[in-house]
């Protein structure tokens, strides 16, 4: 059982997956989409014994007392292997044992004894879990957990996986896109990690660069015209793509009101939070069509 979410486009995210896999030792990855094995094929018995459970995840009926009410109890015992397989759930490590559980304790899921193991694991990875999966940001189609501890797979409209956020030092995904959106140089950065993040989020990759490049030109050109390198006309010119980004097609250079918001916006303490926020993919485009179409150059160099 997996979420249909057809409506999502998944252009950044399909068959992206398995490349560079093995540098990624450091971090954990979700073994959400269980394969049904012989292994794990399950055979009823003749004396079968079918359990069932309460709104509070306890066996009832006759197998109560011998099994009791502890919690590790809660399952059959041929689950014990997925006590073993770890990830993250609303920001806290457990099994995926415990997953189960939950699943099971909460109603998520109505546990199916007649169906393998792997079954019932991936019902609960689609009720917990993929059930919950948003993109980050307004803009963004890149699934994420509810924690934000995993970026999901999309294929044929439905999650097949995911891959960890995180790195072993504590940074995520969202670190080293604000490493580049605060302005620091691609050249500068990690590019082990800047691979990541272009092969998992390439939205959230490509927001972070326009975002620092804008914020790298606003610098410049601020420092220029208060060094009297550019006049107040050419300043205004240059600041017209920063314009775009920030207000599209209402940009304009003769308006205080925007140029103060663009200021209050390149120096505000909560620029990053505003940024990722605010980005707007169709302002982008408009830069775009401003220096490919209309011979657009700055006076500072900078384009």
């Amino acid at each position: 059982m997996a979420v249909n979410i057809a409506n999502i486009s998944d252009s950044y995210n399909q068959g992206l997956y398995d490349v560079g896999e093995s540098n990624r030792k450091d971090r954990e990855s979700v073994s959400a989409n269980m394969s049904v094995n012989s292994q794990d094929a399950y055979i009823p018995a003749g004396k079968e014994t079918y359990f069932t459970y309460t709104s509070n995840g306890v066996i009832a009926g006759e197998e109560l007392s011998s099994v009791g009410n502890e919690k590790s109890c809660i399952l059959p015992e041929r689950y014990n292997a997925s006590k073993s397989c770890y990830i993250y759930y609303q920001g806290k490590r457990i099994s995926e044992y415990e997953l189960i559980q939950i699943a099971v304790e909460t109603e998520a899921i109505t546990l199916d004894e007649s169906k393998p193991i792997g079954w019932n694991t991936s019902n609960a990875y689609d009720a917990l879990m993929y059930s919950k999966a948003t993109p980050l940001y307004d803009w963004s189609t890149t699934l994420y957990s509810e924690d934000r501890m995993y970026v999901y797979r999309v294929e044929n409209g439905q999650i097949t996986g995911g891959t960890a956020t995180w790195y072993s030092d504590g940074t995520t995904f969202q670190d080293t896109a604000d490493a580049i959106a605060s302005g620091t140089p691609l050249s500068e950065m990690d590019r082990s990690r800047l691979h990541d993040l272009m092969l998992y989020d390439r939205e959230l990759y490509d927001a972070a660069v326009n975002i620092g490049t804008a914020k790298r030109e606003y610098d410049t050109f601020t420092n220029m015209y208060q060094n009297g390198q550019l006049t107040e006309k050419q300043f205004k010119h240059d600041c017209y793509p920063l314009l775009l980004l920030l207000f599209g097609k209402d940009a304009d250079i003769h308006s205080a009101s925007l140029l103060k918001d663009m200021d209050d916006f390149f120096l505000a303490d909560d620029f990053l939070t505003q940024a990722f926020a605010r980005y707007d993919p169709d302002h982008e485009k408009l830069i775009t069509d401003l220096f490919a179409n209309k011979n657009y150059h700055a006076y500072s160099g900078m384009y």
